[in-house]
């Protein structure tokens, strides 16, 4: 009788190391999942602290772009993995105040086909697909403050979309001096892991 209650007690025991070691290994999948699934600072919302962000990115007197992405200035999403927005901010030539959203005026084009760039891997119907802001088409920026107006650029790659990778160009065009500026910023479509 006492070997039986043994062995029982010793299967609960078991049992429980059991559940504690798929419950961690859950827990670890899950982490490293997040951690891969991360990109590089996309941005939720166009907030205060995502414009004070930008508008300390305006260090250098030359600059009148920028972009909060990073050292590396490239977007890295992972297909499937949702809507992922650029922050782009930009001031006008003269430092007047911006007075509106359509005193400065952005427009998004692609680089040409080279080498494995997405233009030349999926074709360039399907990469300006990827883009939920218009390509090739003069926009008003969302959010003007002071001498500086803020948009986002919205990216979204599907399931199966193949790794490569885009430049994209930025310019904005003061309506009023008639002044333009570009800048650009990188798209890096990464491998899907889960």
């Amino acid at each position: 009788m006492k070997n039986k209650k043994a062995a029982f007690e010793m299967s609960i025991g078991t049992m429980v190391v059991i559940v504690l070691a798929i419950t961690m290994l859950i827990l670890g999948l899950t982490l490293i999942r997040n951690i891969f699934r991360g990109a590089t600072e996309s941005v939720s919302v166009l907030d205060e602290n995502t414009r004070k962000a930008i508008s300390s990115l305006f260090t250098d007197e030359t600059e009148d772009i920028v972009i909060q992405l990073g050292a590396e200035n490239t977007a890295k999403i992972r297909p499937g993995s949702g809507i992922f927005k650029v922050a782009v901010g930009a001031r006008t030539p003269d430092g007047s105040e911006a007075g509106s959203r359509d005193r400065l005026k952005f427009k998004l084009s692609l680089q040409p086909a080279t080498g494995r760039n997405c233009m030349s891997v999926i074709g360039e119907a399907q990469t300006k697909a990827l883009f939920l802001t218009p390509i090739d088409t003069e926009q008003s920026f969302f959010q003007f403050e002071g001498d500086q107006v803020f948009a986002d650029v919205e990216i979204e790659v599907p399931k199966g979309t193949p790794t490569c990778s885009q430049r994209v160009l930025i310019d904005v065009i003061d309506s009023e001096t008639g002044r333009s500026s570009g800048s650009f910023f990188g798209v890096e479509i990464l491998r899907r892991y889960f």
